[in-house]
This record gives C-alpha cells, sequence and structure tokens, in this order.
C-alpha cells in the first residue's frame, strides 16, 4: 500500500466556489467520483484528482503529491473527459 489517499474536487466556470469533492484511499474511486460529479455539473466545469499524505505536523493538513487524473466538462460538445496518466 502506497499510504497515499486521493483528494478530488470540481471547480465550476464563473464562479468563486468549489463544487463537489472528497477524498477517498482508492484511487480509481477517485477518479470515477470526479467523473459523475463533472456530469451534473454545467459545461465549463473542470477538476483534478491528487495523491495527498495527512501531514505530520498541527493544524492537520493535507501535503499534496502528484497531479493523477484531470477533467472537463466541454461546453461545446457537452461531454464528459478525464484524462492521467496509468497508475
Amino acid at each position: 500500500m502506497s499510504g497515499h489517499l486521493y483528494s478530488w474536487e470540481v471547480r465550476s466556470p464563473g464562479s468563486r466556489r468549489t463544487g463537489p469533492g472528497g477524498i477517498t484511499a482508492d484511487r480509481q474511486r477517485a477518479v470515477k467520483d470526479l467523473t459523475e460529479a463533472l456530469t451534473s455539473e454545467e459545461p465549463g466545469a473542470w477538476g483534478t484528482v491528487w495523491a495527498v499524505r495527512l501531514s505530520r505536523g498541527r493544524p492537520a493538513q493535507y501535503d499534496y503529491g502528484g497531479l493523477v487524473a484531470q477533467g472537463f466538462h466541454d461546453p461545446q460538445s457537452g461531454t464528459i473527459r478525464v484524462e492521467g496518466p496509468d497508475p
């Protein structure tokens, strides 16, 4: 086991708010959750999945490692595209 967790979040175009997001220990689940969340967001939304570890310091926070995947809700075609390096 790598000790990594996977953080995912979605951002909507033209909005300062962060959309749905979460943390999971399962890389494939994080990518699936990102894909499902993008489906529910307006076209132009985008999101990321990052490998993270819980920091040992105080206050508790996540240390971000590598980018796992990026996703987009294409505003022209309406398709959802999620790309990233193979595990």
